[in-house]
């Protein structure tokens, strides 16, 4: 997953592309009134010199290695300053602009833009990246305050009617500026941006847009704090060694390990970490306590407490339907989706259709395999969705004489890094050379320099492995900085966070290979980002609809598991043995099973996600219970009770707390993309094929969003993509 453009997409790219996804907060406050909401709009400036500032890190010289932030320099009180001056000083730019009477040319007001905020952009870039790795009390309370003001920073410049006007212009006689195909992108798409961010409105539905835009800064910053805040408030603990019959070692060492950490004698901490969760609940023995896991993890923000998301989910539906009307959309997935590969909340919808069905009825087959699975054991219980994961790694042992842990001694981490490494090698030429003595905001994290195939640099590239409390959960890439070439060549700083369980020192990390392709498809987003060569930054990079930006990562994830790659990665962490074919043949022939849940669990997510989005304002407004709402989606769409959708509602932050809002299927589309991109590859006989990866990286991995997406892949794979390859890697392909 991609944390690009959380906020919104600005021309101010760099200051607010590098925004948090998920918050983390110990001290909530409840949900604001609608009738404040007035009241946290009010932008006041604070007023503040550069003498204020000048000992402050963000307004010095960076003298550090390729200019990473000097982290250790950096303290909690320098941001408060540091944001303020930094927005202070864009808000004068931004009026500068809004007051000048020259006539509009490209450059006094796009490349204006498209300059300005640079303060903002070194600020916001650290802070957005720490407070999703390392957050704790202070900086939690500052985002609360500091996400709404720079909401109201995008809205002072695009509903500032002098700054649309000259937009505009520009946009009405674009053929005789002399631009070329860049300039013309990025002339384009500014005026898109102003356009869909409600330039043409009236004086008074400007005036709500800042409204509602303040609150859902408010809001959606409220929802990440409130689920980091269950998720690591959540704890079982096992007290009875034996109670954990079938946990692997590892795990019951971490767990030992955390319950040392947190005060506990003789016990086992499990949190709800997803590495954590999986691995119970395919392995423990004990259904009272896979059952208990189960409910703290399909529970967190739903337990009507402080930290319930309810109240929180429904507000946010409501704001963005009034938005979107405001807009002219019928709903705020219309006003989303009119600028992705779907293009319509319908054609998205059908999509997932075509996979559901085929999904959900091999999902109803496998629960059929599991329920014979206990009959003949002779246990007296009926399958519930707590004991899916168990068993149908039973059944796939059963079937195929094949579990995950016979993999994880050939993955280790670091191995399965340079495997990844191996792969970027071998289709460009690339290079990653480990990096001593440069600052890091955390000793866990490992830094690289990326060189091109002629010895250049591409950037640095930092990675971030292991789980810890100040970390939000999952997996992501993002931006400490974002390439350019405007006026100078600019080489972007990114990072892969991935939230593996750490093992007892001394010990090797050893991954499954579920973790393999998750930890292959981040190295293809931050591919992304330090190998585009585009001029300007609203859209290099992982720029791009969110239906297409996941294509370039699930990509990668197919390398993972070629039998040339795997010998390269996938040693024995003990004897050196490369992985025996016979034990890939059997991770293949298993690939498919416990498809059908897979496919099953994810589109009910996103069919979640589009029936919050597709609401019209009406429809929105009328809505009181959000879990009852969700429940009669699901049951709509015949979900079978013994399968959760994989994020509820309440925790379901990629939507509420971050940019997939009516984008959820995104990754399935982008599987479209995928699949039959890497068919290429295999029906040209060799995976590394030199010309089709120089046509993949020209137009993916370098090309950012200069053109819309479906041009560029046309210009890679030659041909509109099909779905067939996806339904067949799925086993799907004989569904109805």
């Amino acid at each position: 997953m991609t944390n690009r453009s959380i906020l919104r997409t600005t021309l101010f790219v760099g200051a607010t592309a590098l925004l948090a996804l998920n918050m983390a907060c110990t001290k909530q406050e409840s949900p604001a009134p609608k009738s404040d909401m007035a009241q946290t709009a009010d932008a006041t400036p604070i007023k503040i010199s550069f003498a204020d500032v000048a000992d402050n890190p963000f307004y010095q010289e960076w003298d550090t290695p390729f200019g990473i932030p000097p982290f250790s320099k950096i303290s909690d009180e320098d941001y408060q300053p540091a944001f303020d001056y930094a927005i202070q000083t864009l808000s004068d730019e931004i009026s500068a602009l809004s007051a000048s009477t020259e006539e509009p040319t490209f450059e006094n007001t796009i490349l204006y833009m498209e300059r300005a905020g640079k303060d903002l952009t070194r600020v916001a870039g650290v802070f957005g990246n720490i407070t999703n790795t390392d957050t704790n009390e202070t900086l939690q309370g500052l985002e609360r305050t500091i996400y709404p003001r720079l909401s109201q920073v995008y809205d002072s410049v695009y509903l500032d009617d002098n700054i649309w006007q000259r937009v505009k212009t520009l946009y009405e006689n674009r053929d005789s500026l002399g631009l070329d195909a860049a300039e013309m992108r990025l002339l384009e798409l500014t005026h898109r941006d102003f356009v869909r961010s409600g330039a043409n409105l009236s004086p008074q539905a400007k005036a709500r847009m800042k409204e509602i835009n303040a609150r859902l800064s408010q809001l959606t910053t409220q929802f990440g704090q409130n689920l980091l805040k269950e998720t690591k408030g959540f704890e079982l603990v096992v007290t009875d060694e034996a109670e954990l019959a079938g946990v692997p070692q590892a795990l019951k060492d971490a767990a030992k390990a955390k319950a040392t950490r947190k005060g506990y004698e003789n016990a086992w901490v499990f949190g709800l970490d997803r590495s954590v969760y999986e691995s119970f609940m395919t392995n423990a023995e004990n259904r009272n306590l896979r059952q208990q896991l189960f409910e703290g993890y399909t529970g967190r923000a739903a337990q009507g407490n402080e930290n319930d998301n309810g109240a929180v989910i429904i507000e946010i539906a409501q704001l963005r339907a009034e938005a979107a009307k405001l807009r002219g959309y019928k709903s705020h997935a219309a006003y989303q989706l009119e600028t992705r590969m779907a293009k319509t909340p319908e054609q998205a919808e059908a999509f997932l259709l075509k996979v559901w069905r085929p999904g959900l009825e091999r999902a109803k087959q496998e629960l059929t395999d599991m329920q014979a699975l206990v009959d003949a054991s002779g246990d007296d219980y009926t399958v519930r969705a707590s004991d899916w994961w168990y068993l149908s790694e039973k059944v796939r042992q059963e079937k195929y004489a094949f579990d995950d842990s016979q993999l994880k001694p050939f993955f280790k981490l670091e191995n399965v890094r340079q495997g990844a490494f191996y792969v970027a090698n071998k289709l460009w030429g690339v290079t990653f050379e480990p990096l001593e003595d440069v600052p890091l905001w955390n000793p866990e994290v490992i830094a690289y320099e990326m060189k091109d195939k002629d010895g250049s640099l591409l950037g640095i590239y930092m990675t971030d492995n292991y789980a810890r409390e100040s970390k939000r959960g999952g997996a992501w890439m993002s931006s400490y900085r974002s390439a350019s070439n405007l006026d100078e060549p600019v080489r972007p700083i990114i990072t892969n966070n991935l939230n593996l369980v750490k093992p007892p020192e001394g010990d090797p990390t050893l991954m499954g290979f579920t973790e393999v392709t998750t930890l292959f498809h981040e190295f293809g987003h931050g591919l992304h980002g330090l190998m585009t060569t585009q001029k300007f930054q609203r859209f290099s990079g992982v720029s791009g609809p969110r239906d297409y930006t996941e294509f370039p990562a699930q990509l990668m994830e197919h390398w993972a598991s070629e039998p040339d790659v795997l010998a390269v990665y996938a040693t024995h962490v003990e004897t050196g043995e490369i992985i025996p074919q016979t034990l890939v043949d059997k991770m293949k022939a298993a690939s498919n099973h416990n498809q059908g849940f897979k496919t099953t669990e994810y589109i009910a997510a996103s069919l979640l996600d589009l029936a919050w989005h597709n609401l019209t304002l009406e429809e929105a407004n009328s809505i009181t219970d959000a879990r009852a709402f969700e429940r009669d989606v699901l049951e709509g769409y015949g979900l079978i009770d013994e399968i959760e959708p994989r994020y509820r509602s309440p925790y379901f932050s990629h939507i509420f707390a971050g940019g997939y809002s009516a984008g959820y299927y995104a990754y399935l589309w982008s599987e479209i993309l995928d699949s039959d991109g890497f068919d290429a590859f295999k029906e040209s006989g060799d995976i590394f094929d030199q010309t089709l990866a120089q046509k993949l990286r020209e137009n993916v991995y370098e090309a950012g969003g200069k053109q819309e997406a479906d041009e560029l892949y046309r210009q890679f794979r030659g041909k509109d993509p099909s779905i067939e390859p996806l339904l067949r890697n799925r086993g799907l392909d004989n569904g109805s």
